[in-house]
């Protein structure tokens, strides 16, 4: 009994271990919660590949961000597809308009929030539950 008792804690013991470093893979405590900053520009790349896509987007000067590339980390390839984004759904050179959660450290990325297209089509969270209007998002 005792010597099964040992067996059992010393296989926990792992699985214990990898579901911490799950959850602090997961933290978002690195991207500004209570902010949305809104990102304008021409899409540099769209990398759709587990376990998080990103979006690298180029601002340029005399919008509300600053100005130069922009990194922007989103979700799963799976969440992303339910939200109705493939891997060919934005193309380099796409303007668009992507509404994120900000680095708190200044660097220019953050968490994706949404993102709107070419045709005013809006991805992701809903912009008017920020107070924004999807018209005003369409890229120009």
């Amino acid at each position: 009994m005792k010597r099964s008792l040992s067996l059992g804690l010393a296989l926990l013991a792992p699985a214990l271990l990898a579901t911490g470093l799950a959850r602090a893979h997961h933290s978002f405590a690195m991207f500004d919660g209570n902010r949305v900053v809104v990102l304008r520009g021409a899409m540099l790349s769209f990398s759709f590949l587990n376990p998080h896509a990103w979006i690298s987007i180029v601002v340029p000067s005399g919008t509300d961000a600053a100005e130069g590339r922009w990194d922007v980390e989103a979700t799963s390839t799976a969440a992303l597809a339910a939200q109705g984004i493939r891997g060919d759904t934005f193309k380099v050179g796409d303007k668009l308009t992507i509404g994120i959660r900000p680095l708190k450290d200044g660097r220019r990325g953050g968490s994706m929030v949404f993102v709107v297209d070419s045709n005013g089509k809006a991805y992701g969270a809903d912009p008017e539950g920020f107070g924004l209007k999807p018209e005003d998002l369409k890229p120009q």
